[in-house]
């Protein structure tokens, strides 16, 4: 149930995404406009992901998760019906707050898993993403043509009945008694995660990660478009080609971690991801830009679902959600400029520029995730029990 709410959640993105500049355009936005309206939506992530996440250690997982889907629905709504931009920024703000559940759903699959399960949880979380990202544009597509409302109203219908689902059959996952003695201890502050050497480096990686994610959706395209004439179902098919490569990668990634331990699988994704960015502008023929592609997505697939994994490991059970919205924020203050950065280094400077620019930056990500490996068997004799039944 709680993969089946994420994955309808990033239906619902995938769904309003690529209309977006159309909604913009008709309201009498230009691309500046549109810009801010695509920040506008992370920002509200980065704000409220930590909230949502303290939120569900006190009250728990399943209110704040059905509060979430309220809003979402709401956006969805209020997006198809928007009649001028001020009322635009509105429904996109309402749905960066509910994406926050991100957080709580990531505490969710930490209750309800153990240590040595949790890379397994984590990455059927991850294909769950990667499909809804895919689904979505192409529902999206079929729903074009019945008018500018059709696709928010399709995501609207999906929100709704996620939430009437969630209410029905989701179970609450954090234990009462957990709960109860969270009155006893001292609350997590904002922006815990990095003041603990233990996680502090991951979470850093996972702010690079998700800053040269962004470059996907924005570069990635555009580079199909100008050098091989990709149009628009093409674009689709890319989409669906990436979202299979999460499912597939995120279905397999608890067997992995067990064979290669995650930290080691962590460093392979994030290696994967530098050397496709790099490569990226000098592909010359169609199979080598979908090869391209599908090795930095594969990077993506691996290192964006483990890092959250190895972070819930180090962290004890009464702030799982509260560390685990530290790790969203982060990730979500990387998105923030990085579509806004790589559509200005691709326009203005070249198109090799944002590919090279994130490949630098996975550089040093690379170079992160090795100090942690490194140190992980350190971390491991730390006196900290993290997961489903530890504590401090």
């Amino acid at each position: 149930m709680i993969l089946f709410t994420v994955f309808v959640d990033l239906i619902g993105f995938g769904v309003v995404i690529p209309l977006l500049p159309f909604y913009t355009e008709a309201l009498g936005g230009g691309p500046a406009i549109l810009g801010l309206l695509l920040a506008s939506f992370f920002v509200m992530q980065f704000l409220f992901a930590p909230i949502l996440g303290r939120l569900s250690d006190r009250v728990g997982r399943k209110p704040v998760l059905l509060g979430t889907l309220v809003a979402g629905t709401a956006g969805h709504l209020l997006l198809a019906s928007a009649g001028s931009l001020a009322l635009l920024f509105l429904a996109r703000t309402l749905a960066g707050l509910a994406s926050g559940n991100l957080s709580v759903a990531q505490a969710y699959i930490a209750d309800r898993t153990r240590p040595d399960e949790r890379a397994r949880g984590m990455g059927f979380m991850g294909a769950a993403f990667g499909v809804g990202f895919a689904v979505g544009p192409v529902i999206g597509g079929a729903l074009a043509p019945f008018g500018l409302m059709a696709p928010p109203l399709g995501a609207a219908a999906l929100a709704g009945a996620n939430l009437v689902l969630a209410a029905l059959f989701l179970p609450e996952s954090l234990d009462d008694s957990v709960r109860r003695s969270l009155t006893s201890r001292p609350k997590a502050r904002l922006g815990e995660a990095l003041r603990r050497p233990a996680i502090r480096g991951l979470v850093l990686a996972f702010l690079i990660i998700s800053y040269a994610f962004m470059t996907i959706p924005v570069a990635f395209p555009i580079l199909g478009m100008e050098s091989f004439g990709l149009q628009p179902q093409d674009m689709l098919l890319l989409f669906v080609y990436i979202g299979t490569i999460s499912l597939v990668m995120g279905t397999l990634a608890g067997r992995l971690a067990r064979r290669f331990g995650e930290e080691r699988l962590v460093a392979l994704g994030t290696f994967a991801m530098t050397v496709g960015l790099a490569a990226a502008p000098l592909v010359a023929s169609l199979a080598a830009y979908v090869l391209v592609t599908g090795v930095v997505s594969t990077g993506v697939a691996i290192a964006m679902p483990l890092v959250p994994s190895l972070v819930s490991k180090r962290t004890p059970t009464h702030e799982q959600g509260s560390i685990l919205g530290d790790a969203q924020a982060m990730g979500s203050l990387g998105r923030i400029p990085g579509t806004i950065v790589a559509g200005i280094l691709y326009e203005q400077v070249g198109r090799a520029s944002p590919f090279l620019v994130s490949a630098a930056a996975m550089a040093v990500a690379f170079a992160i995730i090795l100090l942690a490996y490194r140190e992980s068997r350190q971390v491991a004799k730390a006196p900290v029990v993290a997961g489903a039944s530890g504590d401090e």
